[in-house]
């Protein structure tokens, strides 16, 4: 079970909150945001609030990347979608016919909002691929991606991420890159699943502080332990403040303010720090 004490984030004066408040939201230093040349998103789903306030704040360009919102996938679960239907329309479940044509309609409209907002003219690459440590047709991986972006400059790029897990096999990927990388925001799921968690952090720990931490509460907490299994946290990058500078945090968290529970109907996870 890891050690939360090992994740208390440093003293900041410029933290900010982007994207939505709930779930979808992140904590970042604004002085990551002043950095950042490249946004990388990995895992948006339906929601893109955070590059949207990232890039109110900087001129960017955003590189997003998820296969389950992409065109492939989405026709598929339309004709998943449509294919329940016609069953219901044999059996006269009317109820189910209109809840099915609701998901499909639904899946149009994030189809079109996703197309809509990710426009290469504007700056804004949606890549429909997932993160991994190889490429194929679902999958690319962080070689390929900073291969293509070759151009960056050093602690341009910021990584946002949100993958389900997945992101305990594609960060050991990162380490190359960590010079072009000045701060990152992961939600880190499965907590109680072995010590991938502490393992990937602990890579991340050598050249970067916690920035600002915050517990998913829609998973609850670890069984026999006050300690969350799942939760987010923002890094930055150890070069951008000085040694003597990176207090530890006085701040009570969640942070009232910055902070809000994922899921509305339950309360907030507290983290107590000794």
């Amino acid at each position: 079970m890891y050690n939360l004490e090992t994740y208390r984030p440093i003293k900041l004066d410029d933290l900010v909150r982007l994207g939505r408040e709930y779930d979808g939201g992140y904590v970042v230093s604004r002085r990551q945001v002043e950095k950042t040349d490249i946004l990388l998103s990995f895992g948006i789903n339906d929601d893109w609030s955070f590059e949207t306030d990232f890039e109110k704040l900087q001129r960017i360009e955003m590189f997003a990347y998820d296969y389950s919102v992409s065109n492939k996938y989405k026709i598929n679960e339309i004709r998943d979608y449509f294919g329940c239907m016609l069953g219901s329309l044999f059996v006269l479940r009317r109820s189910k016919v209109k809840e099915y044509w609701r998901k499909i309609f639904e899946i149009k409209q994030n189809l079109n909002r996703l197309h809509g907002y990710f426009q290469k003219k504007y700056g804004r690459h949606f890549i429909p691929k997932y993160l991994g440590d190889s490429d194929n047709d679902q999958y690319v991986s962080f070689h390929t991606i900073f291969t293509e972006l070759s151009g960056a400059g050093k602690l341009s790029v910021f990584i946002k991420m949100d993958i389900e897990g997945a992101e305990y096999t594609a960060l050991p990927h990162l380490s190359p890159y960590f010079d072009k990388i000045n701060g990152l925001a992961i939600e880190f799921h499965g907590l109680n699943q072995g010590k991938a968690f502490e393992e990937t952090t602990k890579l991340l720990l050598n050249d970067y502080y916690v920035a600002h931490i915050h517990a998913n509460n829609s998973c609850g907490h670890i069984i026999n332990s006050l300690l969350p299994m799942v939760i987010e946290i923002t890094f930055i990058h150890k070069s951008m403040l000085p040694s003597e500078n990176a207090e530890p945090s006085t701040l009570k968290y969640p942070v009232k303010g910055l902070d809000f529970p994922n899921m509305k109907t339950l309360d907030d996870i507290v983290l107590n720090f000794s």
